[in-house]
């Protein structure tokens, strides 16, 4: 049994029912308001000298409002953050058909067995209630449903009898928790645990436009060769040309244009060493707008194949200009680039526990180095997702 804090949610509202239960089992109570319309109830239990309170709180303006509809996100999203199971879905589904909801504070605190507990299931049973508790869903005499700890699920718990039937395609707003076990599935696979308690990936983001897209990575591919290629290959003069024709230097940070502006040979000396960095944001942003090698999370940075393949065969050269480039190419479809950003944010998770020191990445996979190149392919997905950002604004928290 319970020893937390408990709020009772119903399908239907009632608070009738309640002082009715009360009275049918006897109890000491005191009512502040009529048995339709209280605010409160404070029942009493064990003798004198260990006198316990149980108070019961009730606000119709708490579920008939705007507010109520913030509260049952709210409850989503933090059961959204337990471990993924069968019973997941079903509690998910099960806010929505909530519609009442008692609040519930027990003084002295409630230990294991307390008579305040037969009450409360007594009350829960008569209006087909949950118990919601930090922890876990709970059926109305406080077993399991679903908690924080699979393990935790009893058998023998019954769920209410207005709890949706899942069958056939999931609904829309089962669309994130399949999204999310979909990504979790391959992590998995790969040797990856992200905690469990990552937000579910949100599907109403949109992508960025292709021009906007094309001009990110245009602006990557010229700060990359001023610094790393030679001159045979991008002639000083044409990668001048090439950024002014497509007003490339708007598309820039703050730190690349400072190394744009400095001459060419003491770019390439201060900064040849970090700039290989910029061709994994570069592969991401790429694939998006429809270079055929898919970004992975292989334990090794950015391949000379793929790196061939980007720079010479996809991107333009250097005569040519932003207009040509961005009406050529083939956009991923939003679904596709939202489950890419989602797995690659999960991933960047998974490295962040092991740079902390977890065993929560593949055996072969360097939390520094490779993990590095999870971090900027992250980037530039959720860069070409987050509308209005600037580059260095993007918030790659975990």
């Amino acid at each position: 049994m319970a020893t937390e804090p408990v709020t009772l949610f119903a399908q239907e509202s009632n608070p009738g029912r309640v002082v009715e239960v009360l009275r049918n089992l006897n109890a000491k109570f005191k009512v502040v308001g009529t048995d339709d319309a209280w605010s409160e109830i404070v029942v009493t239990t064990g003798g004198w000298l260990k006198k316990k309170l149980l108070r019961i709180t009730h606000d119709p303006d708490y579920y008939s409002g705007q507010g109520w509809k913030l509260q049952m996100d709210g409850m989503r999203g933090y059961f959204s953050r337990f471990p993924i199971a069968p019973e997941q879905t079903k509690v998910l589904a099960l806010t929505e058909n909530f519609g009442f909801a008692l609040g519930t504070v027990c003084e002295p605190d409630a230990g294991p067995g307390d008579e305040r507990y037969e009450v409360l299931t007594a009350i829960a049973e008569a209006l087909d209630a949950v118990w919601f508790t930090p922890s876990a869903m709970r059926d109305s005499n406080g077993r399991v449903l679903y908690g924080a700890t699979a393990s935790e699920v009893d058998p023998l718990a019954r769920w209410p009898q207005y709890t949706p039937t899942l069958t056939g395609p999931g609904t829309e707003k089962d669309k994130p928790l399949e999204l999310k076990r979909r990504v979790f599935d391959e992590l998995t696979s790969l040797g990856f645990q992200p905690a469990n308690s990552l937000l579910l990936p949100d599907l109403d983001l949109t992508l960025r436009d292709a021009q906007s897209l094309c001009m990110r990575l245009m602006a990557l591919q010229a700060v990359f060769a001023w610094v790393a290629a030679p001159e045979h290959m991008a002639p000083t003069a044409a990668l001048q040309s090439y950024i002014e024709r497509n007003a490339l230097r708007s598309a820039m940070t703050e730190h690349e244009l400072e190394m744009i502006d400095l001459p060419r040979k003491e770019s390439q000396a201060m900064h040849g060493n970090t700039v290989g960095w910029r061709l994994e944001n570069m592969w991401a942003l790429a694939w998006i707008v429809g270079f055929a090698k898919t970004p992975t999370l292989d334990a090794c940075q950015i391949s000379d194949e793929v790196i061939e393949a980007m720079l010479f065969d996809f991107l333009p050269d250097w005569d040519r200009n932003i207009a040509e480039f961005s009406a050529g190419v083939a956009l991923r479809s939003i679904d596709d680039v939202i489950f890419m950003e989602y797995k690659f944010y999960c991933a960047h998770n998974a490295v962040r526990s092991a740079q902390m020191g977890g065993a929560t990445v593949p055996v072969d996979f360097d939390p520094i180095s490779h993990g590095g190149a999870v971090h900027e392919r992250r980037h530039a997905l959720t860069w070409a997702l987050a509308q209005g950002d600037d580059w260095d604004e993007t918030d790659l928290s975990t």
